[in-house]
């Protein structure tokens, strides 16, 4: 997934180990679907994923949970964030660039389901 060209613009190294993500739009009236994904590699304040959801959208919103874990006493912690970057990568696949906006607190240890 090298960039040829241009200057880079991450602020933040990479993390290269599969974490899980859960990703949901932040309007669900538009788009409705909820994915649990491994990253492909992750920052401080930013995810990237490969997905085969045709939805995502550059300056779409979304809900992403990371690290997430369904398990008992998981800390999940929950964000709102931008899509900044949809690349094709072939055989119906896409790579989703999500930077974190804010972070959201729900006032419990894990997120809605």
């Amino acid at each position: 997934m090298a960039r040829s060209g241009g200057p880079e613009r991450r602020r933040k190294g990479r993390l290269r180990l599969p974490q899980t993500v859960r990703v949901r739009p932040s309007d669900p009236q538009r788009h409705d679907f909820d994915e649990i994904l491994p990253t492909v590699n992750t920052s401080r304040d930013s995810v990237y994923f490969a997905t085969k959801n045709e939805f995502y959208k550059d300056g779409m919103r979304v809900f992403v949970t990371y690290p997430y874990s369904d398990g008992p006493g998981s800390l999940n912690r929950e964000y709102l964030g931008k899509v900044v970057r949809v690349e094709d990568l072939g055989n119906g696949r896409r790579g989703i660039a999500v930077e974190f906006l804010m972070p959201l607190y729900l006032g419990g240890k894990e997120t809605l389901k």
